[in-house]
């Protein structure tokens, strides 16, 4: 018995080909943009931070092992001039593909953190009442705790990470104004709102263990009057402004 004529093979055409050209061109889009670079942590105010200052000294010191000393300013004016260099690289790489990234939402925003954050900062926000200041919001303690699963929900943390340290002071000032309104609102009596950040350093596995707190100090401490007489603001605070978060770990 004849078997039957197998079906023609419709026409390929250039789709196949096409369509793998544009999932390369994709792919290097995406590592280009995920590829490890200190983008929001080239600030000069943010390396003045310890977390920051621990790790050049950490790194000077594995240098120095292998023969390679150096002053820690020379270190420092190196790691900037060559950060420098490689940020102008990047952004030029990147460059034919911005249009992309825009439209189709593949912006690589985070990257793995480079360091754990050795010196940590805590939000506490303040009412007034009658001159006399008491405390609404202490960040990840379980009270007093206005406003709490929102200003700890995963995605507002990030913010509130972005909003302790300098180069941010814009996008915290604007979160502090939105605080007064909804302070206002809620504790209908404050006539003053206050936002501070305990940075301390976080404890040894031995500290911890024994039971001892963290030792630090309030840093960026404001004080606002408490805006009355205006509608309530959106649930959603203000966002920090689009800048990619320094290479630290929160």
């Amino acid at each position: 018995m004849t078997a039957p004529p197998s079906p023609a093979r419709p026409a390929r055409g250039p789709w196949p080909q096409l369509r793998a050209v544009l999932v390369l061109l994709h792919v290097i889009a995406v590592v280009l943009g995920a590829l490890p670079a200190p983008s929001g942590g080239m600030s000069r105010a943010a390396w003045r931070d310890p977390t920051v200052q621990d790790e050049f000294d950490a790194w000077r010191g594995k240098l120095a092992a292998l023969g390679w000393s150096m002053s820690p300013e020379a270190f420092e004016e190196g790691l900037w001039t060559l950060g420098s260099e490689l940020m102008a690289v990047r952004s030029r790489a990147l460059r034919p593909f911005k249009h992309y990234y825009r439209y189709a939402g593949t912006t690589q925003s985070w990257r793995m953190f480079v360091a754990p954050h050795r010196y940590p900062a805590r939000l506490f926000i303040d009412a007034r009442e009658d001159g006399v200041w008491f405390n609404i919001f202490e960040e990840g303690a379980p009270g007093p705790d206005w406003r709490q699963s929102q200003l700890e929900q995963d995605r507002f943390r990030s913010a509130l990470f972005r909003y302790s340290w300098p180069n941010y002071s814009r996008s915290y000032g604007q979160f502090s104004r939105w605080v007064a309104k909804e302070v206002a609102i809620d504790y209908p009596e404050a006539d003053a709102v206050r936002l501070r950040w305990f940075k301390y350093k976080t404890l040894s596995p031995e500290d911890a263990g024994r039971g001892l707190e963290p030792e630090g100090e309030f840093i960026y401490i404001k004080t606002l009057p408490t805006v009355r007489g205006e509608p309530r603001a959106s649930q959603a605070a203000p966002a920090p402004a689009a800048a990619p978060t320094p290479q630290v770990q929160p």
